[in-house]
């Protein structure tokens, strides 16, 4: 039996929240669920999981991890925004 590869797509992009510059590079992914998510870095900094959050009704930092809670929440909801706009849409 074959299985299909997913393709993966990864953007970098820059923004600004409060007049501080961030740099974002993001790679999407599907889940085995089919649910697309993303591996996000910021400024280089480790990897964070970002996808839908049904609660939110947006996409945001969902990993469990202790290193969700490093990202500002400004930051997470700029961050979301954009994946939706660049690659959810």
């Amino acid at each position: 039996m074959k299985t299909k590869k997913n393709a993966t797509r990864t953007e970098e992009f820059e923004m600004m929240v409060d007049d501080i510059p961030f740099f974002v590079k993001a790679t999407s992914f599907q889940t085995y669920t089919m649910e697309t998510q993303y591996r996000v870095s910021v400024n280089g900094s480790p990897v964070y999981i970002f996808g839908w959050h049904p609660g939110l009704k947006r996409i945001t930092a969902i990993d469990r991890g202790s290193a969700a809670t490093n990202i500002p929440p400004k930051v997470a909801e700029a961050i979301g925004h954009q994946l939706y706009s660049r690659m959810a849409a």
